[in-house]
């Protein structure tokens, strides 16, 4: 930091919250020499003006600016309290037409047949998400929340996190999440996830799109969750549903103005005598146009005298103008159109009515309160804000025509589970949705308002507003809760030789590892993961220093110990602290157990494993282990979950517990565990003076292990281990190491600079 930058950034006012979305709330408009900027149509620009207050928001302006215009632009925005992250043409067309448009898009609703991967625009996508969080962080003070929108920008999160660990970050995903196996057809899947796992807070539209987002971390990244959280690097991530609402205060205005009620006049002499079935989307394969026509056109071939008294308006919003293929789409929408109408039509009579063009506001709100039915019926969507404004201009008190219409909604739109008064149709299915059009028209009118007043309430109650503060409140929620779990810090090159020079001055050196996870990587099965000649020689190097016992403290049976390491002079315990034998000497029981349970417990599991492809039971001295790493992931945590259930009954009342671990559930006898261990070797609970004592685990099995360390201890977490609450107040030095490798690693230093001293 330059002299002077601590005090101006002290003195700089940072806003609460920085918005960051591909594109912001307005279009800059570039003409010869000038630019013009105007309100952005859009879902997200709609849904946030209504609640942006002292925020800025990051995105880009719509168009490429030419390096002349930037810094006018940049100073127009900025009255806007809008700054913008500016893209070159190459940007769009890779980074927005290729990543977003032609691979995310596509797979994320479920299009795969559409999907288009070009390794080189990835690089592209990578550096403008880069750019973004760039100028983000510009905008950050200590206080500020950072609110990351979509699948254009899901690396951001990761980028902010990297810089600042500290800052608060939510992403929302607007669009579907797909199912894992959909999902696992991207190249760079990975990267994606962990992306977004940089937030804090990490919601959706529905609970089925946070569901397939847990699946898809346990399959991709091999990450267990809850329902509403999950654990990656020592952080809590939350996961949660917000259904997005529309700005209902907003379409109330627009209802009461005078210009809509003129609007409505007029409709309702245009289409006197006659049922509107009115339908309105942004031109786009996902929302279903051809199979609605399709449906409307089969709907009057079962009765054609329905042309004289129902027609079809579809309005068609332009969308993406500039590529060929939808403009292909749009021809075809066209032909559908002008076939129908050939077949139908009569003359005066036009079965579908057709506009292409932008609708103000006011003339949308008249259309809604004109409409029949209103079809809304895409083949994927994320929410779907059409149905919730024609609800509410359905139902506005003292209009005249309120409750006339009803909804017909694809089952396949975010809305279709937060309205539960729209009739639910399958858009692929043209002769359901024939039959659910009819019923829509024939509703009684009672039926009619019941339908509108239930989703009114919803509607209402997802105002955009409260989507806004329900977001930012769980967002806050979380980020203070895993500030709260600040984790202790990552063992880099500095902290590593701190640790090296009290390993070296100390007049004793203790050393307890654990074994799977901690100095051996987690393989698919228990029996592939056989020590390496690189931990049988770390851990000699260790054991013949003047002075250091090296103790290995695992799950593992004796016999895999014992045939492991037992021609090494180092101390070994197995079954998570049951047996124990010093170098040279033969195994000891450290506790006397009744184990009259195990034979009726491993019936259970055995019955079990049976049930599950790839899980396995493994019997051990006072314990009994249920595996499941070969099994399919999502099933074998499901049943897993089941089983913990079913042994909490079996158990009651027994001397034993249940402990759960990485891809297993092991049943043991009550009073074993590897703290039990660790504490036996030092009786009075102190650490001998001027001693190095280090514990190294990995999972929660070893969180007794570390807590049995004395005061003064070095408690070494591996990979995703969170240090718990510590009870019995010892003050103890807790790090983080990455994984197995890094732990070789820091062993390897240990012993070497060892013998460095001494020589």
């Amino acid at each position: 930091m330059r002299l002077g930058e601590g005090a101006l950034a002290r003195r700089k006012r940072y806003p609460d919250l920085v918005i960051a979305s591909n594109r912001l709330p307005v279009r800059v408009l570039v003409g010869k020499g000038d630019f013009e900027v105007s309100p952005s149509v859009g879902g997200l620009a709609s849904a946030l003006r209504a609640i942006r207050g002292e925020s800025v928001w990051i995105g880009w302006p719509g168009a490429v600016i030419p390096d002349s215009l930037e810094p006018k632009v940049t100073t127009r925005l900025a009255k806007d309290k809008l700054v913008p992250v500016y893209l070159s043409a190459d940007d769009e067309e890779q980074f927005y037409g290729l990543v977003c448009n032609e691979t995310l898009w596509p797979l994320f609703h479920y299009f795969s047949s559409r999907l288009r991967i070009t390794p080189e625009a990835w690089e592209r996508y990578v550096d403008v998400n880069e750019r973004f969080a760039e100028t983000i962080l510009e905008h950050c003070g200590p206080e500020t929340r950072v609110w990351v929108h979509d699948f254009h920008l899901m690396l951001v999160p990761a980028f902010l996190r990297r810089r600042r660990p500290d800052l608060s970050v939510g992403f929302f995903l607007h669009t579907p999440f797909p199912s894992s196996e959909i999902y696992r057809l991207l190249p760079e899947r990975e990267t994606l996830l962990r992306g977004v796992l940089g937030a804090d807070y990490v919601s959706f539209q529905i609970g089925d799109y946070a569901r397939h987002f847990r699946s898809t971390c346990l399959r991709v990244l091999g990450l267990d969750s809850q329902p509403d959280w999950l654990d990656i690097a020592s952080r809590r991530v939350g996961i949660g549903v917000d259904p997005i609402g529309i700005d209902v205060g907003g379409f109330r205005e627009a209802l009461a103005d005078p210009e809509t009620e003129e609007l409505h006049a007029q409709l309702d002499e245009q289409y006197r005598g006659r049922r509107l079935v009115l339908g309105v989307e942004r031109l786009d394969y996902t929302k279903g146009i051809p199979q609605k026509l399709l449906a409307f056109e089969r709907f009057l071939e079962r009765d054609p005298s329905l042309a004289r008294t129902t027609t079809m308006l579809q309005v068609l919003v332009p969308s993406r103008l500039e590529s060929p293929e939808y403009r292909l789409q749009r021809d075809e929408i066209e032909l559908l159109i002008a076939r129908i109408n050939g077949r139908f039509g009569q003359p005066g009579i036009t079965p579908v009515e057709y506009l292409h063009r932008n609708i103000s506001k006011n003339g949308l709100v008249a259309l809604y309160r004109r409409a029949d039915v209103m079809m809304v019926t895409p083949l994927r969507d994320g929410m779907n804000l059409v149905a919730h404004e024609f609800v509410l201009c359905q139902s506005e008190p003292g209009l005249v025509g309120r409750w006339r219409g009803a909804l017909l909604l694809s089952e396949f739109a975010g809305a279709a589970q937060v309205l539960p008064g729209a009739l639910l149709v399958n858009p692929w299915n043209v002769e359901s949705v024939v039959d659910q059009l009819g019923t829509a028209l024939e509703l009684e009118p009672r039926e009619r308002r019941r339908r509108l007043e239930t989703m009114t309430k919803r509607v209402e109650a997802l105002d955009v507003g409260r989507w806004a503060d329900g977001f930012l409140t769980r967002l806050t929620r979380y980020s203070r809760r895993d500030r709260r779990r600040r984790p202790p810090p990552f063992v880099d090159e500095a902290l590593e030789q701190k640790l090296v020079g009290r390993f070296a001055r100390a007049r004793t050196r203790t050393i307890v590892l654990d074994y799977d996870g901690t100095l051996r990587e987690i393989e698919a099965h228990p029996d592939l993961a056989l020590p390496t000649t690189e931990i049988r020689s770390v851990l000699r190097g260790l054991a013949v220093l003047p002075s250091t016992d090296v103790h290995i403290v695992s799950g593992r049976r004796r016999r895999n110990l014992e045939q492991w390491f037992g021609q090494l002079p180092i101390y070994l315990c197995a079954e998570h602290g049951y047996l124990a034998r010093a170098p040279g000497e033969p195994w000891r029981a450290l506790v006397e157990l009744d184990l009259d349970w195990m034979p009726r417990i491993e019936r259970l599991l055995r019955r079990v494993a049976a049930d599950v492809p790839g899980a396995f039971v493994e019997r051990k001295s006072c314990a009994i282990a249920w595996h499941y790493r070969e099994a399919e992931p999502e099933y074998g945590a499901w049943r897993a979950r089941e089983l913990l259930n079913d042994l909490q009954q079996q158990l009651a009342g027994e001397p034993a517990e249940v402990l759960v671990g990485h891809r297993v559930v092991e049943v043991r006898a009550r009073g074993v565990d590897k703290g039990l261990y660790v504490r036996s070797l030092f009786p009075d609970g102190k650490k001998p003076a001027r001693s190095f004592v280090m514990g190294l685990g990995d999972d929660r099995t070893d969180h007794d292990l570390l807590e049995a360390l004395p005061s003064g201890s070095i408690a070494g977490h591996v990979g995703g281990l969170l240090p718990s609450a510590t009870a019995d107040g010892a003050v103890r030095q807790h790090v983080r190491i990455v994984g197995p490798g890094e732990v070789r690693a820091l062993l390897r230093s240990l012993a070497g600079a060892f013998s460095d001293e001494s020589g």
